[in-house]
C-alpha cells in the first residue's frame, strides 16, 4: 500500500465520494470542500459559492453569454472551488410536459438514460436526456427532455476553462419535485388529522430565473400544466400574466396556490395575488430554494 493510501485511511478520505460520482448527494461529494453553483439563462448567469463549512454567498448576475461569462470570469469561478468543480442548473432548452400512462417499472435514472425507449415509449427521441416525477396517486407524470447537444456542450464550455461539471440539472424541474413533495407530505398529514375533509384543488407555481412551471391539481390529480422557458425579465409582466390568467380562471376561491420562486420572484406572487384575490396563497420559497436542492441533493 502506498503512503498516500496509507493516508487516506487514516484520514478517512478513502470513504469519501469522488467528486464525479453523482451516485452521492452534491453535500456527501464536497463535505469540507469548496464548491460553485451556477444557474444558466438566456440572459446571462446566476452563481452562488460555497465555503467549506456550508455557507452559500449571496448571490451574483452577470449578463451575457455563458462562453463570454467564462472567458471573463473562469479563473474567480476556479478560485471560489477546489478542483474546479461546479454544480449548474440550466434554463433554456428544455421542455417540462405532463404526460400519463408512462411506465413506472424500472423507470430509475438509470434506464432513462440507457434506454429511454423503455420507459417512455414513442414519446422518446433521440439526442434527448430526460428525468420523471410520477404522481403516486394517478396515472400521469411530470416528464423532463433536455437537448444532449446542449449539455455537452456545457460540459465542454466549463472544461475548456479549466472547470469540471460535477451535475447538470434544470432548477425548474427540481423545484417543482421538491413542492409536490411537499403536497404529497401536506395531503397526507391532512388526511390523518381530518380525514372526513379533503385539502382540495391546488394550483402549483414554479418560478426560477425568468423561466415558469404552472401545475393544476384537482386533488390528487395532476390535470393541466404550463410551462415557459425565459418568459419573464425584470417586470415586463404582460407575457406572464397571458400564461397565468386562463388557468386561474379554472380554479375556485376556496383552492389555493402554493408557490415556490428564486429570491428574485416576489413581484411573481404579488401578480398571482392580484389575478386571485380570493385564493390563499402558500408561499414554500427561501431565500436559497434552489441553492439548497443544488447543493444537498
Amino acid at each position: 500500500m502506498k503512503l498516500l493510501d496509507v493516508t487516506k485511511v487514516l484520514s478517512m478520505a478513502a470513504f469519501r465520494p469522488d467528486p464525479d460520482d453523482s451516485s452521492f448527494t452534491w453535500e456527501k461529494r464536497f463535505k469540507k470542500r469548496k464548491s460553485l453553483f451556477l444557474s444558466i439563462a438566456r440572459e446571462g448567469v446566476t452563481w452562488k459559492s460555497m465555503d467549506k463549512n456550508g455557507l452559500l454567498s449571496d448571490s451574483e448576475f452577470v449578463p451575457g453569454s455563458l462562453k463570454d461569462i467564462l472567458e471573463e470570469m473562469a479563473s474567480e469561478f476556479f478560485e471560489l472551488s477546489d478542483g474546479g468543480w461546479c454544480c449548474v442548473s440550466i434554463n433554456q432548452r428544455y421542455v417540462i410536459s405532463l404526460e400519463t400512462n408512462l411506465m413506472r417499472k424500472d423507470s430509475g435514472f438509470d434506464v432513462l438514460r440507457s434506454t429511454p425507449r423503455a420507459v417512455l415509449g414513442s414519446k422518446a427521441e433521440r439526442g434527448k436526456r430526460y428525468s420523471l416525477k410520477h404522481n403516486p396517486e394517478s396515472n400521469s407524470s411530470v416528464l423532463l427532455s433536455v437537448d444532449e447537444e446542449y449539455i455537452k456542450e456545457v460540459e465542454s464550455l466549463f472544461g475548456r476553462f479549466g472547470l469540471n461539471v460535477g451535475r447538470i440539472c434544470c432548477g425548474v424541474f427540481s423545484m417543482l419535485s421538491e413542492s409536490l413533495e411537499q403536497i404529497e407530505k401536506a395531503r397526507e398529514e391532512f388526511k390523518n388529522n381530518k380525514p372526513e375533509n379533503k385539502l382540495g384543488n391546488i394550483l402549483n407555481v414554479i418560478s426560477c430565473y425568468g423561466s415558469i412551471c404552472i401545475l393544476r391539481m384537482e386533488e390528487e390529480k395532476w390535470v393541466e400544466m404550463r410551462s415557459r422557458v425565459s418568459l419573464h425579465k425584470g417586470k415586463d409582466l404582460e407575457s406572464l400574466k397571458k400564461i397565468i390568467l386562463p388557468i386561474v380562471e379554472d380554479m375556485r376561491s376556496e383552492d389555493q396556490i402554493v408557490f415556490s420562486g428564486d429570491e428574485s420572484s416576489g413581484y411573481i406572487k404579488e401578480i398571482l395575488s392580484e389575478v386571485s384575490p380570493d385564493m390563499k396563497i402558500n408561499d414554500i420559497s427561501s431565500v436559497n430554494s434552489l441553492w439548497n436542492l443544488m447543493s444537498k441533493k
